[in-house]
């Protein structure tokens, strides 16, 4: 099990009570946007993991068990092919009302290449969007956020 979100040095707890306090403050711009996908894409994992919270990253063995509850649950048996247009499609789907899936993974880039806590916060990002791509079945997979129907199909277990 680790707390660490990787490449980051903040664990999840510290990324989520860091990030909570910073949303609250005067801030616009990409840097605003970064907070918000963080706060959606944890509180999707918190709902993936039943609602007992997202507060570590599993270990392999129930990271593998949700991995594939996630896969039933889009009705893929295996790793969804980026290559089609349809994929392109998924990544527009917004996350909140700032950025979509697409846009989060390049912002997510754009601010770990920043300095301070926004270098940080783009770590978080990125070890997120891995966390899911694993999930999901593989680099790049996560490219849609289930549906409440399935979010609670997966959650249940």
């Amino acid at each position: 099990m680790s707390t660490v979100l990787s490449p980051s040095s903040w664990t999840v707890a510290e990324a989520r009570s860091l990030t909570s306090r910073l949303r609250h403050t005067n801030l616009t711009g990409p840097e605003y946007d970064g907070l918000e996908l963080f706060g959606s894409l944890t509180s999707y994992l918190d709902d993936l993991y039943g609602g007992a919270g997202f507060d570590r990253l599993l270990p392999e063995p129930d990271r593998a068990a949700l991995a594939r509850r996630i896969r039933k649950a889009r009705g893929h048996g295996v790793p969804v092919d980026l290559s089609a247009t349809e994929a392109d499609a998924r990544l527009d789907q917004p996350v909140n009302a700032a950025v979509t899936l697409a846009e989060g993974r390049e912002l997510a880039v754009e601010l770990a290449a920043a300095a301070e806590w926004q270098s940080e916060l783009g770590r978080c990002l990125l070890a997120l969007y891995s966390y899911l791509d694993h999930l999901y079945g593989g680099p790049g997979a996560f490219t849609e956020l289930l549906t409440p129907e399935e979010v609670s199909e997966v959650a249940a277990g």
